[in-house]
């Protein structure tokens, strides 16, 4: 048995509902780390120097403490790109950087802890702006990953269909609110993925309570360091009857879609994927919101309400992809959609375009765009 194997024993066979009691009271982080990394199999790949491909410069990987970077070092060594793993959380990360020369980054974003997730954003702005050095996902589309309050507001000011979300930072005013509001309501932290700190409220008192107790000593969300609380705001939403929901997603040029199958109620983190083929109208909906926000690496996951409308849910620039390895399947056949140069129409093209989580393709779409000398604006590849 590897050093670690127990782990993934534990959460085997203890329910979710132990282990989220247990990490309450006990801090697991160094554990989950380790375990982390024992499962990677590229954890132990720091650089590459073969370059096959023959592209002009080295990208930098930034590291990710749950190892999901290890997708982009897949990516790169499955299509012969030269690449040095950088770590931000590092007291030298500017020296790694300096010395890696490296002329573009690839980020995947940390939803384990807030803490890190807002370093890797603060990091990743210094080497856009005052380095010079393309990011991609862009330090734009970073900026929403794991922060709905963000994408509340991003949404509501480009007037993107999306369920009507209201954020406060008052008590008084939130409880004012509470005490009429139209229920069953959503609470939603504003860090946490996989639905972890999602709460659905039929009950007014109880909903009352509990935002007092968001305001005063936080909340932790299932499966979250017991140090990392959040407190002192709370984002509500109204409740939306849901047809289904799709995950609807853009690399580049390559368009993608599925529906996400509901467990307990929840689509997001349920691991059952629906091989559902994207119509028109959602394509078009996607190419809409992604245009809108110059984005070129974003899940857009969307709700079809049993009234037929289309509203965001949540935008991502970076996912996982354990359960759905492929993106989009037509009759079986994995593939993508693309517009072809000055149509509408949508066409399907069969093959392996989202390879390791959609890294090849971002690292595809990355040496496209700084080998054909596009700048960035704004923070964005256009």
């Amino acid at each position: 048995m590897k050093r670690n194997q127990w782990i993934s024993l534990a959460r085997y066979w203890i329910p979710k509902n132990i282990r989220y009691w247990v990490q309450r009271y006990v801090c697991l982080t160094p554990l989950k780390l380790r375990w982390s990394e024992e499962i990677s199999p590229h954890s132990g790949v720091l650089s590459s120097d073969n370059n096959s491909s023959g592209i002009p410069f080295r990208i930098g990987i930034i590291k990710n403490s749950m190892y999901a970077h290890g997708s982009y070092v897949a990516a790169c060594l499955e299509m012969g790109v030269p690449f040095r793993v950088i770590d931000l959380a590092k007291s030298d990360w500017l020296a790694q950087v300096r010395e890696s020369s490296c002329k573009a980054m690839l980020v995947w974003g940390d939803p384990y802890l807030s803490i890190w997730n807002s370093m890797i954003k603060d990091r990743i702005e210094i080497l856009d702006r005052e380095m010079g050095i393309t990011v991609f996902p862009t330090t734009r589309e970073m900026w929403f990953y794991e922060d709905k309050r963000r994408l509340a507001y991003w949404l509501a000011t480009n007037g993107i269909p999306h369920p009507r979300t209201w954020v406060f930072y008052d008590l008084d005013e939130c409880q004012q609110f509470v005490a009429s509001c139209d229920l069953p309501i959503v609470f939603k932290a504003s860090f946490g993925a996989v639905a972890s700190g999602v709460r659905l409220f039929h009950d007014r008192d109880k909903l009352r309570r509990f935002v007092g107790k968001v305001f005063k000593k936080g909340i932790l969300p299932n499966g979250f360091d017991r140090r990392d609380r959040q407190w002192g705001t709370v984002l509500l939403q109204e409740y939306i009857s849901v047809l289904k929901e799709w995950r609807l997603v853009r690399i580049g040029d390559s368009f993608f879609g599925h529906v996400k199958g509901c467990v307990g109620g929840f689509h997001s983190g349920s691991g059952v994927v629906e091989w559902d083929v994207p119509e028109e109208r959602h394509l078009n909906f996607l190419l809409e919101v992604t245009e809108k926000g110059k984005f070129r690496s974003m899940d857009v996951d969307v709700f079809e309400t049993t009234d037929g409308r289309l509203l965001v849910n949540e935008l991502q620039a970076v996912f996982g992809a354990s359960h759905s390895v492929d993106q989009m399947r037509k009759d079986g056949i994995a593939g993508r959609f693309v517009q072809k140069a000055g149509s509408s129409e949508w066409m399907f093209e069969p093959g392996d375009f989202a390879r390791n989580a959609c890294a090849n393709e971002r690292v595809r779409y990355l040496i496209a765009c700084r080998s054909g000398g596009i700048k960035q604006e704004y923070g964005g590849l256009v």
